[in-house]
């Protein structure tokens, strides 16, 4: 026990241990960090005031942390011993040592070192992915993780016919991309403006692929062009909004609100107008149906039918609630951002393209990407992609991390 007492007060050394640790998660690395909770997690008593499913979990990540504690208790012993032993050589020759070409060579050549170092990078792997697992399992469920198909709407923001163009562009890039990750994509509507070419007032697409949702979830927001029109010598500013979403949670979730409850709707009738006859215009045929908790109405009299245009009515307010259910929650995944406008406003953008001075500015990682063309053919993208994925895996342990220790006490 000593020995690995005597190893934290020896810093030059065990800085290295840091490069060695990289979970097999492509977007995860094990950090030092992780590696302090985890023992802390095996030093821990579980506190049974939480439920069953959380219990057996943690139970789990504890049995782990415990084996992970153990290695790295060997290890210090062992990194104390070659310590030593070249501090000892160091003297002996009066010569400097350079700790990170001694660790190099410990990891090179010791073969029980590097064993030690594979099983410790192993168990901390499966320590990941439990973690990640009680994310998904216990905090939150809605998690979409393992969505393999998102939808992607492109639409303008402000600037005119600019931001139709540049919904084009958007557009391209994005398929550009799907192309680079052999994903599959799929154009389902794309609203060519009339009478102006490559304009748009809307795109959307479908796109599936393995961990298709963690790739393009943070492209969620109000992109922000700046560039000089064909027919202008002066540079406008304008934008458009990309909103990714899982479309069968989406649609469940909606479909949820917009089950309709009798006592959520308000009927009323009244005669027709208009041509059809004395039976149309005598009896009150036409039927006006209202959703009390939005307001929302429609009033239907095609028919010579009560009954028939009452049904149609039902039909064509769910139709109207679930395209107002669909734009609120468009909005929420845009607040989730820190957005809090859905009109396209300028000074909410995730990401500026300046075509003027070639580049691309990504706010949520305040990097700075030259050649606007090359990032548009999706190589910069790509890369830009795995620097959010880890950011967002990076969110997703430090918050199952809070909750793995808010059940336990030392």
């Amino acid at each position: 026990m000593n020995k690995i007492c005597r190893v934290v007060i020896l810093p030059n050394f065990f800085m290295f241990r840091k490069y060695r640790f990289c979970s097999s998660l492509s977007t995860l690395e094990l950090t030092a960090a992780h590696r302090k909770l985890f023992i802390q997690i095996a030093n821990s008593t579980i506190l049974k005031t939480c439920d069953g499913r959380t219990y057996q979990k943690i139970i789990k990540i504890q049995e782990r942390s415990k084996i992970f504690k153990s290695l790295h208790e060997e290890l210090d012993v062992y990194e104390q011993l070659f310590q030593e032993r070249f501090e000892i050589d160091a003297k002996e020759t009066n010569t400097t040592i350079d700790y990170k070409q001694m660790y190099d060579r410990i990891m090179n050549d010791d073969v029980d070192m590097k064993d030690l170092m594979q099983n410790i990078h192993a168990i901390g792997n499966l320590l990941l992915l439990d973690v990640i697992d009680f994310y998904k399992t216990v905090l939150n469920k809605d998690h979409h993780l393992d969505t393999d198909e998102v939808q992607i709407e492109i639409t303008p923001g402000v600037g005119g016919q600019e931001a139709q163009l540049f919904c084009r562009d958007l557009w391209n890039m994005y398929e550009h991309l799907c192309k680079l990750k052999n994903f599959e994509w799929k154009s389902i509507r794309g609203e060519i403006e009339e009478g102006k070419e490559n304009s748009t007032k809307g795109m959307m697409a479908v796109v599936r692929g393995e961990q298709v949702y963690e790739h393009f979830i943070q492209e969620n927001g109000i992109h922000r062009v700046q560039r000089v029109p064909v027919n202008s010598k002066k540079i406008h500013t304008s934008t458009s909004i990309v909103f990714v979403f899982d479309e069968k949670s989406v649609t469940n979730k909606i479909l949820k609100k917009i089950k309709l409850e009798k006592q959520d709707l308000l009927f009323e009738t009244k005669r027709s107008g208009g041509a059809g006859g004395q039976s149309v215009n005598k009896n009150e045929t036409c039927v006006k149906v209202t959703h009390k908790p939005t307001n929302i109405s429609v009033e239907m009299q095609k028919t010579s039918s009560q009954i028939q245009n009452k049904s149609m009515a039902i039909q064509a307010l769910k139709n109207k609630l679930y395209n107002f259910y669909y734009e609120y929650e468009k909005e929420q995944f845009i607040k989730n951002k820190k957005s809090h406008k859905m009109n396209g406003d300028r000074s909410q953008k995730i990401r500026t393209y300046n075509f003027v001075h070639n580049f691309v500015m990504d706010h949520i990682t305040n990097t700075h990407y030259p050649h606007i063309d090359q990032f548009f053919k999706g190589d910069q993208l790509l890369q830009l992609m795995y620097r959010h994925r880890q950011n967002f895996y990076q969110r997703i342990v430090d918050e199952a991390f809070a909750s793995i220790l808010s059940h336990t006490t030392l």
